[in-house]
């Protein structure tokens, strides 16, 4: 089996229901990122 360190644990922990959650949330981050960066591009004018 593969040795996925604190990814193996929560894996274990919450089932194979963490990787979409863990998905989500890494995308929900980087459109925030896209957003604000977008802000300051439209307060530059």
């Amino acid at each position: 089996m593969l040795q996925l360190g604190p990814l193996d644990t929560l894996i274990q922990t919450f089932g194979p229901f963490v990787i979409p959650v863990l998905l989500f949330a890494a995308g929900l981050v980087g459109y925030l990122v896209f957003v604000a960066l977008g802000q300051l591009r439209v307060g530059d004018d």
